[in-house]
């Protein structure tokens, strides 16, 4: 029988630890674009005609007036 002895120092053990973790939690940060528009292809959309596309997303400018305020 043949003896051996590997040894891990505990502070190096939780950092690599710690590296992994960092490692899988960061990647959806990396590649969140990607993941999104994956997602948003499969999400469903409207079938009826008053779909949100058709529809301005944008707030109407009411602080633009015709009359001239002086």
């Amino acid at each position: 029988m043949r003896l051996v002895f590997a040894y891990i120092d505990p502070g190096a053990g939780s950092l690599v630890i710690q590296a992994i973790i960092a490692g899988l939690v960061s990647i959806p940060f990396f590649f969140r674009n990607a993941i999104r528009s994956t997602f948003g292809r499969f999400r469903r959309r409207p079938t009826d005609g008053s779909s949100a596309a058709t529809r301005s997303s944008a707030p109407e400018d009411k602080g633009a007036s015709t009359t001239d305020p002086e």
